[in-house]
């Protein structure tokens, strides 16, 4: 209705238009001007040759109303057609110069936007749904090696993915699809990337856009932390010292190989736990000052690990601050010092015992003479006394007794003030025959007891020893081992080849005493060779610390195993 109402409106104004009555220039005026002369003509000829004067008025008349009507309708007809031809051919020229402006600009933009895809520094392609790359651009070529003639219209699973269904599950999903893949150029070049791939629609079809991102800088990154990461590990764990470390809960946030070993579990089972779970609860104590005041702290503690054993460690713990200067770690690290704490138990029992030699050799010094004399006018008077006599009995208890009160002062000047040994090599007769004497001479008690001696002396064997000092020595332990077995027994003497090793080329003699007696517990064998102390209820506490002596001096060592109601095992070692 409205497109009728702009047709009429057309119309009327085009009858006021001098274009619709000018037959030269309006084709439809023209047609209009040609009918209206056939009318009139066919007017004309009609009263030419018409009868009736009254009807061919009429018809006259119709033909040039027809005519008056048939020129303007017709003229107009042709102005609308023509300005409508006007409009649509001006519009035409405006839409070509519109589409010819936006496919400049539409070139202008492909042409920035294909500099960016050349440009931009990561490898961008795009694949169709039958997998072919349709376009590439510069970087990702880079990477591959290839030309661009080289790669489009190939698969991407032979050229990128290398078989890979990266891009192909792309397809089904709206989701970007993101690997890590190996990339080798044709030079033999291997370059880590990262490949993403995601679902999208261009020129009408179904593609996959894809971008491969090289990440070999990342992962020369990543080995050289790794690298580092290995190399502190190993110095973390193969430091000689325990080291932990513990976060702001007091938790073990890191422990290295030495301390979980002293601890007897693996790291990993440590890692998380409460360090007073784990080393001591003064543990607590002590990293809980460090975070608060932020300085070091250092204690000697007794760590019980394994079957309760003892180990003394020196502790240091020391703060880790942030940029900040805040405490958000504490380290520590543990010494074991029980083997310090050891040698400084034997140096203060060494100079307690150089006190005690100095004072012995004084004492034995000033009483050696006195019993001397008194053992010298007992001897005259029982010379002078019979034996039948009632004061002779008390004079030879006298006598026994001196004699032991010297053995005891020459045992104490022996302790502390040892003689330097003359050595010399003994070969298995004469280690026999020293042995031999020594046993003669306990022969009685042996028998009384009901105690056999064997003597396994190989052929070959040999010692390089003071002979005198070396029948001290054997006498001191022969004795034990007979007193240790009241009624029946073995005493056996072994005296091995010696033994030639890395250690001790020019030899190694060994000889090894055992006995079948009651034993020596644990806690007695420890002291065993400390002066002045004995199980006997008669004894010295001197014949064993001197035997050791004697053997030290010479070079050698002196063991002692034992344990009650198992006997005793005596081991002499002395190098040639």
């Amino acid at each position: 209705m409205t497109e009728n109402k702009e047709l009429i409106r057309e119309f009327l104004k085009a009858l006021w238009d001098k274009y619709t009555y000018d037959p030269r220039v309006n084709l439809s005026a023209r047609w209009a001007l040609l009918w209206c002369t056939v009318l009139l003509l066919s007017g004309t000829i009609h009263l030419i040759f018409q009868s009736n004067p009254i009807i061919a008025a009429v018809i006259d008349m119709l033909f040039g109303v027809i005519a008056v009507a048939l020129y303007p309708t017709l003229g107009a007809t042709g102005t609308v057609y023509r300005k409508r031809e006007e409009t649509i051919e001006a519009y035409s020229k405006n839409l070509e110069n519109l589409v010819a402006q936006k496919v400049k600009e539409l070139r202008k933009e492909e042409k920035r936007y294909q500099k960016l895809f050349d440009i931009v520094p990561a490898g961008l392609f795009r694949v169709t749904e039958d997998l072919k790359i349709t376009d590439i651009n510069g970087y990702a070529l880079n990477l591959l090696g290839l030309s661009y003639e080289q790669v489009i219209g190939k698969k991407c699973s032979d050229i990128i993915c290398m078989g890979e269904a990266t891009c192909k599950a792309s397809f089904s999903t709206e989701e970007i699809a993101t690997k890590e893949i190996p990339l080798h150029s044709t030079d033999g070049t291997r370059n880590h990337v990262v490949i993403s791939c995601r679902n999208g629609e261009m020129e009408g079809e179904a593609s996959i856009i894809g971008s491969l991102t090289n990440i070999n800088t990342r992962k020369k990154l990543e080995e050289t932390i790794i690298e580092n990461k290995q190399r502190l590990e190993s110095i973390f764990d193969g430091m000689d010292d325990g080291i932990f470390v513990l976060d702001q809960e007091l938790k073990i946030a890191a422990i290295n190989r030495k301390l979980a070993t002293v601890i007897g579990a693996p790291p990993k089972q440590l890692i998380g736990k409460h360090c007073s779970e784990v080393i001591t609860s003064i543990c607590q104590e002590i990293s809980q000052n460090v975070f608060l005041n932020g300085t070091k702290d250092r204690r000697e503690i007794i760590l019980y690990h394994g079957d309760d054993q003892e180990m003394a460690v020196d502790i240091i713990y020391a703060p880790i601050k942030n940029t900040d200067g805040r405490v958000e770690q504490v380290i520590g690290v543990l010494r074991d010092i029980t083997e310090k704490k050891q040698i400084e138990k034997l140096l203060l029992r060494a100079e307690r015992l150089a006190t005690m030699g100095e004072l012995a050799a004084i004492i034995a010094h000033e009483i050696n003479n006195p019993i001397g004399i008194i053992l010298g006018f007992t001897q005259r008077l029982l010379a002078r006394m019979s034996a039948s006599s009632m004061d002779f009995e008390e004079l030879k208890i006298i006598e026994n007794e001196c004699i032991r009160c010297r053995k005891i002062t020459r045992d104490l000047l022996d302790f502390a003030r040892p003689s330097i040994p003359q050595k010399r090599l003994l070969h298995d007769e004469e280690v026999k025959e020293i042995i031999t004497n020594c046993l003669k001479l306990l022969e009685y008690e042996c028998n009384k007891r009901g105690i056999n001696v064997k003597q396994n002396l190989d052929l070959g064997s040999m010692i390089k020893i003071d002979p005198p000092q070396f029948q001290q020595v054997l006498m001191n332990i022969f004795l034990n081992a007979v007193q240790a077995m009241p009624m029946m027994g073995e005493l056996k003497v072994s005296v091995p080849p010696p033994i030639y090793d890395a250690r001790y080329p020019n030899g190694l003699s060994r000889l090894v005493i055992e006995d079948t007696g009651e034993g020596i517990s644990p806690e007695n064998l420890v002291h065993i060779f400390e002066p002045f102390y004995s199980t006997k209820t008669n004894g010295t506490g001197l014949g064993l610390p001197v035997s050791k002596k004697i053997i030290e001096a010479h070079g050698g060592t002196i063991t002692m195993e034992s344990g009650l109601g198992k006997g005793t095992k005596v081991t002499i070692e002395l190098p040639l």
